[in-house]
């Protein structure tokens, strides 16, 4: 990729999105971003190809213009949506010899990790460090430049997805012209909305957008477990066209204009007319009927989230619940959840120029994945990037409350996965040069480095 520059593509349900950032000493400076609405998307896959490819060259364009930067090289974030999570263990060995761990060390024990797959039905697209073992005695975040002698270890998680669904989105992005140096996970990069308080104590990131609901749950500093839902923002807006018996697209247009998720602030004095679909006149209502639609179904969502997060063995988030995504804009939204929960609720907004919505969560942190790695396999040696500390995210914590009506002794936390067999992962090797004899040399130019995900393709179309 570009010096120090950084470009995400999120291909959302309703949306294509592309942010290109550098690395900057507080965190991540967006110099250029471009956003295409389209129907070639559906739940986060590809539904319609040319028309996909389309709205991402589209938005790659705009992107491209609005930065000054003609870049190649991107990140591609992938849903939740088919995925699936494992904790895998991994240690490479330095027979007593005395080493000093670098970059290429800690390369090797996570490609030993994906070296596991032999699945022919999922494709590893994140395997995530969660604690490095030196000589099976320090356990650090972090291990360069300690030595060793007997071993290099891992505790790593490992997340898979659909072969077929990854080889259909990279297909489409590369097709535009630009080359996938790395796919990242939405379960991944979530950890990036969160301040290093949540992340520690456990919270909940409830990512709303237009077809998926996406769940993931964060404690100790690292991802526990994620899901989703196939229900967000246009099952609201299919619900107002019915109920106010209009089109879906005047439907939206008042939801955005004058929807609110939690009935008890709705205003009775904002009125609006919609046009019937049976019928030439026109039918006026207000905030109030409106919000008696949109509250059903998002407190419908919320209870499916709860689901989930019983599913998952959990009866308690120290850390809160953080809202994103574009329904996260709706009026209302974090007061319903907030009625329903006793814990702390948040809506999460980017604070880079550019990007202040919900819907660029997403987008941001996958960039926020992709330096963090470069960090740490040593690909980036201007050291200036630091962790956004809590002052500077956007927080409305809701005041503690009596314990609440439907969260009380809702949970049940269980133990960690087991996972019975160890063979997920890619295929891929990293960012190393293969040799003749099957070994692996660390580039010693940054220019020199093939594309970890060109790697991944060759794998999956040969």
């Amino acid at each position: 990729m570009e010096e120090h520059y950084y470009v995400s593509i999120d291909i959302g349900s309703s949306s294509v999105k592309v942010v290109v950032g550098e690395k900057f000493h507080n965190g991540i400076n967006v110099i250029g971003t471009g956003q295409t609405f389209t129907d070639g998307i559906k739940k986060g896959m590809i539904d319609d190809f040319d028309v996909a490819s389309h709205a991402i060259k589209d938005t790659i364009k705009k992107a491209q213009i609005a930065s000054g930067i003609e870049f190649e090289d991107v990140f591609l974030k992938m849903p939740i949506i088919h995925s699936e999570i494992h904790d895998i263990e991994h240690e490479i060995t330095f027979n007593g010899e005395s080493t000093e761990i670098t970059g290429e060390h800690i390369e090797e024990v996570l490609d030993g990790i994906r070296a596991k797959n032999t699945s022919n039905e999922i494709e590893i697209i994140g395997v995530f460090p969660k604690m490095f073992k030196v000589d099976d005695l320090h356990e650090v975040s972090d291990p360069k430049e300690m030595i060793a002698t007997q071993s290099l270890s891992v505790d790593a998680g490992v997340i898979t997805t659909n072969r077929s669904v990854l080889i259909n989105t990279l297909k489409c992005v590369e097709s535009c012209g630009v080359h996938v140096l790395d796919v990242y996970s939405d379960a991944y990069n979530y950890k990036y909305i969160l301040t290093p308080t949540e992340v520690e104590l456990g919270a909940v990131v409830i990512d709303i957008g237009d077809q998926l609901t996406q769940v993931a749950y964060y404690e100790r500093g690292n991802l526990f477990d994620a899901d989703n839902i196939p229900m967000a923002g246009s099952q609201i807006t299919n619900d107002i066209a019915q109920a106010l018996n209009t089109t879906f697209d005047q439907a939206e247009k008042v939801k955005e204009q004058y929807g609110h998720a939690f009935y008890d602030l709705a205003s009775e004095q904002d009125v609006f007319t919609v046009n019937q679909v049976d019928t030439n006149e026109p039918m006026s209502f207000n905030q109030k009927d409106l919000s008696d639609i949109v509250e059903a179904r998002v407190e419908e969502i919320f209870l499916e989230v709860f689901d989930l997060l019983q599913e998952m063995g959990l009866n308690k988030i120290n850390g809160g619940f953080v809202l994103t995504g574009g329904t996260a804009n709706m009026l209302g939204i974090k007061e319903l959840l907030s009625d329903m929960v006793s814990e702390k609720v948040r809506i999460h907004v980017p604070q880079q120029m550019g990007i202040r919505k919900p819907e660029f969560s997403s987008s941001i942190s996958t960039i926020n994945s992709g330096i963090s790695f470069d960090e740490l396999l040593d690909y980036v040696t201007i050291n200036n990037h630091e962790t956004t500390s809590e002052e500077e995210y956007v927080e409305e914590y809701v005041e503690e409350k009596p314990k609440s009506k439907g969260f009380d002794g809702f949970f049940k936390r269980k133990a960690n996965k087991d996972v019975e067999t160890e063979t997920y992962t890619s295929k891929t090797i990293g960012a190393r040069v293969e040799r003749e004899d099957g070994t692996f040399e660390q580039p010693k130019d940054e220019n020199e480095k093939p594309s970890v995900m060109k790697k991944i393709m060759k794998s999956l179309f040969e």
